[in-house]
């Protein structure tokens, strides 16, 4: 079957996040009009209503929705379920119709959407109504046919907007072998993007979307061929020995062991004693499975929607076929009854996965179309009871057997929404009867639901523990072949809970749930069963698993490893996960074990990772000797037998703020170095001598708000005022010099044990050797710090590098890059020389004139010195006008005298034109670059937080420009207030007097003119007042502390003081820019990370409905009239004291 093109992918994904938006609207509307929240139902309902109400009240309880005293009942959980349910049964019908497999029940036989809108017409309803409950009735085992949600109708409007967007899908789409595996990671992408944006723990709730990932086509084939196929294989080869022996290649070998259907494209061969013995499978043969896959047992533990269990089915028929004489039909249903089991957390996924394996069936290939199937072994793991214990127990009545078991069974569920397929039975066996308990439960239960139709809690209390009964069984048993791609959920993110399991039960792999999983799946494995995982790699290098890997490679039997590194995900773009694909057996390894790997890390386009998969050469690793590696990592080429880095060095992980907004700036973003603040060396983007240094830190001496935040992280003390190599931790991990100032995490600093050994160390880090040293033992996307020392150093041979290199030492810091505190301020030398003139002329000067004391190269020096000469063409008090004000000349004559003497004989006409044509410009003059492009240019270069400030009118060629300089609009004191008034009031007033005067004389343009300058006075004097939207809003300040009117605070950066702003746009200005020239990549949403517990009075903006959110939210308004209250209050309270 084809798979969807990018483009019906992205027709699906923009149609099921609309569809899910309008179906919980519309299950929210029907729910409502029932009064299923309400405390009582709605005088006028009928007495069917009422039940169905009851019923539904029921079934949100079991969800999960709380019920207060009042009988108030939430019913968030059961809007989601009533939107799923009805959403994807009129999508399954689609399938079934466009696959020739929707039956009406009646007949027996397929019909047409066509033949289906007719049968709908006869029985006075819509086609999809119908074809939804004959898909239904087809689908007994997905939709439940007593689910009350499946009872409820939905308001017309929002039922016609559903079969609307199902309508616009083309049918192609419904015939794509991987269009149901989107189709549900699509329903979770809107959800997952809030959960990821709000920083909050992931618990129940957050989890089935926070770790659905459709897993790539490629990744499950290449699984499957060497588990399930390499076991093939190795029998077929057993038979023919000749074959193994005699066979060219690869290709050959996939031939002779293809079956009608399957052609092996993924399974891996190789030759054992340096190519010389005969062919065997990579992953080898599995010799303690079953001889026969009849006898093989199958468990996908996190299925999905089923891709793994789809692809299983496709590859075990033609295998029994052959092995039994079957029949195809006779064949799928075999290995659906014999061979498949799968789990899911997600209730609703268990619903796609078994309608894909439903669907696999009916249409193979000469299975004769839908039939009813044996019972599909697909359970899901998150079922929690949701109920009172003593509610629970009484589904068993008086049977104290019974009771026992059910006892049992809450404790052992209570937790499963967020433990999953984690929970193991076997953790709670008392003796070898616990099974057989459970075995019992199931019939005893169905016979408790049908006598207590009427009780609809009690009903779904039983539906919930059948479902849970079913985990049991699966959960119970044990497993030849455990293939899954595993849920992915780092420590940082997990909720207590999950933390404290995961300590209990899997101390050694609790880092994350990834590892976890394995863990517990070689538990359910039988002795000689295989898991075979797509899982971050991490685990494979990072110290924090040393001990598992160690246990791992000890006492399991690995198969096949191959990294997959960035990029493997069609879906995911960048770096955001790093995943390995292995197979591990449950056996131990004998002494000479050995497995394959591959290193597919470096390719980062899917196609590419796939072809190295399926055609690039194995490397033979022996396990025993990966102990040997630096904390026992698993590296799949041969490491350097010298002294490591870590002997010569020590790499410090750096500062954590919790909060950077706050704590964090450009140091462009104040005038000078203000007290508290530190500089802060971050990330480079590539390996240079000196960079990385454009930030600044409050750190107050480590005595203020950041030291204190429980959020932050203090380390890397020790290195403070030491010289050693600043590494940024990401990718191709870029150096720069790292000369004693704070740092940040994103960034690791090595210090040499002994510094003149720092010259040596430079030349190895910068050099790319480095960068592969590091990679082969760890692939991670940000590398610990820990990890950088521990490659391979040759001292001796990087000493005489250094030599040849540096023959006189490192050079001192030097940079002729503007966002670089250590540049000398000159634009004459400078990689942005018209910027660096305009903020001269607005009188901004670099940290580097500012400090004497800051070590400098001499030629560094040399020029602060001549930029003394440019001090007397910088504006003195901040406002430079581009059209000629106030008696001033226009910024572009005075921009060019400084230029002029900036370059002295090399300037010129020319040489002005080659500095705008530099910048990217097509402006003639500097007049039209600074109108048009300079504040654009400006914001890009100075990382969206400009210091110099164009406020306009939206005439781009005849109205009124101004340019201010940031640092002293923003001054204390009340100095910046004055500013902002004289810019409103006396620059902006004159102008505007010109242009009533213009008007008077009947001057052309005159009145747009003014018009336009009347409309930004109106602004600026908005902003003056401070009352929303203009006003300055500073989330970590109490109500009585922020400022009313504008009383900014420099030390609270652009992006709070710029907002009022950028809150009303000019017209003919740019949207969202207010009125500023161009609109700068600044927003004020929520910021991640929480709060610690702040009073409500003094933080109510941290607070919702009466509860503490501690989420970081700065789109909040304040009037003055709530800011003065607030600071009275405060007052009266002092003064009573």
């Amino acid at each position: 079957m084809p798979v969807l093109s990018v483009e019906q992918r992205n027709k699906l994904e923009r149609t099921v996040v609309e569809a899910r938006d309008v179906a919980e609207a519309g299950a929210k509307a029907a729910l409502e009009a029932l009064a299923v929240h309400h405390h009582e139902p709605y005088s006028h309902m009928s007495p069917e209503q009422r039940r169905l109400r009851n019923h539904l009240r029921a079934r949100a309880r079991q969800l999960g929705d709380k019920q207060d005293k009042s009988g108030k009942l939430e019913i968030t959980h059961l809007i989601q379920e009533c939107a799923y349910e009805h959403w994807h049964r009129m999508l399954f019908a689609r399938f079934l119709a466009e696959n020739d497999l929707l039956i009406e029940p009646e007949m027996g036989v397929a019909v047409s959407l066509e033949e289906c809108e007719e049968l709908a017409k006869e029985e006075g309803t819509d086609l999809w109504t119908l074809a939804s409950h004959f898909a239904q009735q087809m689908l007994p085992q997905i939709f439940r046919p007593d689910d009350p949600v499946l009872q409820v109708t939905f308001p017309y409007e929002y039922q016609l907007k559903l079969e609307q967007l199902l309508d616009d899908l083309e049918p192609d789409i419904f015939k794509a072998s991987d269009a149901l595996g989107w189709v549900y990671q699509f329903w979770q992408s809107k959800r997952k993007k809030q959960v990821n944006e709000s920083g909050n723990k992931i618990g129940a709730d957050e989890l089935p979307a926070v770790t659905q990932l459709f897993t790539e086509p490629y990744m499950v084939n290449f699984l499957i061929h060497n588990t399930i196929g390499a076991w093939y294989a190795g029998r077929v080869l057993a038979e023919n020995p000749q074959l193994a022996g005699q066979a060219e290649s690869e290709e050959e070998l996939r031939k002779a062991v293809a079956l009608p259907g399957v052609t092996w494209d993924y399974l891996r061969f190789v030759r054992t004693g340096d190519g010389e013995r005969p062919w065997r499978p990579a992953a080898g043969t599995f010799e303690g499975w079953p001889k026969r896959a009849a006898e093989l047992k199958i468990l996908d533990p996190c299925c999905g929607s089923g891709h793994f269990l789809v692809a299983a089915l496709h590859h075990l028929v033609p295998i029994r076929m052959a092995e039994e004489g079957l029949t195809a039909r006779e064949a799928c249903d075999a290995v659906i009854r014999d061979n498949l089991h799968g789990l899911e957390i997600d209730e609703r996924c268990t619903q796609i996965a078994a309608f894909a394996l439903a669907l696999a069936a009916w249409t193979y290939p000469g299975a004769g179309g839908y039939r009813l199937l044996p019972k599909l072994r697909i359970a899901c793991s998150g079922i929690a009871p949701n109920a009172k214990k003593e509610n629970w127990l009484a589904l068993a009545g008086d049977d104290e057997r019974l009771r026992n078991g059910m006892a049992r069974l809450y404790d052992l569920f209570r937790d499963a929404p967020i433990l999953g397929s984690l929970i193991d039975p076997s953790s709670a066996l008392e003796n070898s009867l616990f099974e057989a308990r459970f075995d019992e439960l199931r019939p005893l239960l169905e016979k408790a639901m049908s006598a207590e139709k009427d009780d609809y809690e009690q009903h779904e209390l039983g539906v919930a523990a059948c479902g849970i009964a079913d985990a049991v069984q699966i959960l119970g048993g044990l497993y030849h072949l455990i293939i899954t791609n595993v849920p992915y959920l780092g420590r940082g993110k997990q909720t207590d809970l999950i933390k404290e399991f995961c300590a209990q039960y899997y101390d050694e792999a609790k880092n994350d749930i990834a590892t976890v999983f394995l863990d517990r799946l070689l538990r359910l494995s039988s002795p000689a069963g295989t898991t075979a995982l797509v899982l971050p790699q991490n685990w494979l290098f990072l110290t924090t698993y040393k001990k598992f890997r160690m246990r791992m490679l000890k006492t399991r039997r690995w198969d096949i490893v191959a990294k997959l590194g960035p990029g493997a995900f069609e879906a995911i773009s960048g770096e955001v996960v790093n995943v390995a694909l292995l197979a591990i057996s449950a056996s131990t390894p004998p002494d000479s074990h050995t497995f394959a790997g591959l290193d597919a890390t470096a390719p980062r386009a899917v196609r590419e990772k796939a072809e190295l998969l399926r055609n690039a050469e194995f490397k033979t690793v022996v396990q025993a000797e990966q102990l040997n590696n630096p904390d026992a990592r698993v590296s799949l080429g041969e490491l350097e037998s010298m002294d490591l880095l870590s002997h010569f060095a020590n790499a410090y992980a750096g500062i954590q703020s919790g909060d950077y907004p706050r704590f964090g700036r450009c140091f462009w973003e104040m005038p000078k170095l203000l007290s508290g603040w530190v500089f802060q060396q971050s990330t480079v983007e590539g390996t240079h001598l000196f960079s990385g240094r454009e930030h600044v830190l409050l750190w107050e001496d480590g005595k203020g708000e950041l030291a204190k935040s429980s959020s932050a992280r203090v380390q890397g003390l020790k290195a403070w005022g030491k010289q050693g190599v600043a590494v940024a931790q990401m990718r191709e991990i870029p150096v720069t010099l790292y000369t004693g100032e704070a740092w940040d995490n994103n960034t690791a600093v090595i210090i040499p044990y002994n510094p003149t050994h720092l010259l040596a160390i430079w030349c190895f880090c910068s050099s790319p050797e480095y960068n592969e040293a590091v990679r082969k033992i760890d692939q991670k996307l940000n590398v610990t710090n820990a990890t950088l020392v521990k490659v391979p150093f040759d001292l001796e041979y990087w000493q005489k590098v250094a030599a040849e290199k540096y023959p006189n030492g490192l050079p001192e810091p030097y940079s002729d890059d503007p966002t670089q505190w250590i540049f000398h301020g000159h634009p004459a030398v400078s990689t942005s020389p018209l910027q660096v003139a305009v903020a001269r002329l607005l009188g901004y000067r670099w940290p580097a004139e500012l400090d004497d004391s800051m070590r400098l190269s001499p030629e560094a020096r040399e020029l602060v010195q001549r930029c003394r000469e440019l001090e007397d063409y910088a504006d003195s008090d901040g406002i430079v006008c581009i059209p000629s004000v106030r008696g001033e000349d226009p910024a572009a004559e005075r921009l060019r005298a400084l230029l002029a003497a900036a370059y002295g004989d090399d300037w010129s006409p020319t040489k002005e034109q080659e500095l705008i044509a530099a910048t990217g410009s097509e402006a003639k003059e500097l007049d039209e670059w600074l109108r048009n492009d300079f504040f654009e240019q400006h914001c890009k270069l100075f990382h969206h937080r400009p210091f110099i400030w164009h406020i306009w009118d939206g005439r781009r060629r005849d109205g009124f420009h101004a340019l201010v300089n940031y640092h002293k609009l923003a001054e204390g004191n009340g100095k910046g207030r004055q500013v902002l008034e004289s810019l409103t009031y006396s620059y902006l007033g004159e102008w505007i007097t010109r242009q009533k005067d213009g008007v008077k004389r009947g001057e052309g343009g005159a009145e747009d003119r003014l018009a336009a300058a009347l409309e930004l006075q109106k602004r600026l004097i908005a902003i003056l007042e401070g009352e929303p939207p203009f006003d300055i809003f500073v989330r970590w300040k109490p109500i009585e502390q922020q400022p009313i009117g504008w009383e900014p605070d420099i030390n609270d950066g652009v992006r709070i003081n710029i907002r009022p702003f950028m809150a009303s746009d000019i017209p003919g200005g740019r949207k969202g820019a207010g009125i500023l020239r161009w609109k700068p990549n600044i927003n004020w949403g929520k910021d991640r990370g929480k709060e610690p517990t702040r009073p409500q009075e003094q933080f109510p903006w941290f607070w919702k409905n009466g509860k503490f959110t501690g989420d970081r939210v700065n789109d909040v308004h304040l009037t003055n009239e709530e800011k003065r209250k607030a600071r009275e209050a405060v007052n009266r309270k002092s003064r009573s004291r």
